[in-house]
């Protein structure tokens, strides 16, 4: 049996509160998990307590469309009104 490791890095954790684009709106979200598709990382980003942008409702989010992350007592506060329930 043989297996196959690949290793891929990106600057975004699951965790992370971020500023991204999508639709040519800026958004801020909170990064619910990724996947790799031919090197590419793809992210779920949850934006509010009842909506995340996934791949099956067309809205993941490409590393590209991400701006930055949002760091320290803001990313706390981001946090808590994204995730809140």
């Amino acid at each position: 049996m043989a297996k196959v490791i690949r290793e891929y890095e990106t600057e975004y954790n699951v965790g992370d509160v971020v500023i991204f684009q999508k639709f040519k709106t800026l958004n801020v979200g909170v990064i619910e998990g990724y996947y790799v598709d031919d090197g590419n990382f793809w992210f779920n980003v949850r934006t509010t307590p009842d909506f995340v942008y996934t791949y099956s409702n067309g809205g993941d989010i490409a590393e590209w469309d991400i701006m930055g992350v949002v760091d320290g007592s803001l990313r706390e506060e981001c946090f808590k009104r994204i995730t809140e329930d």
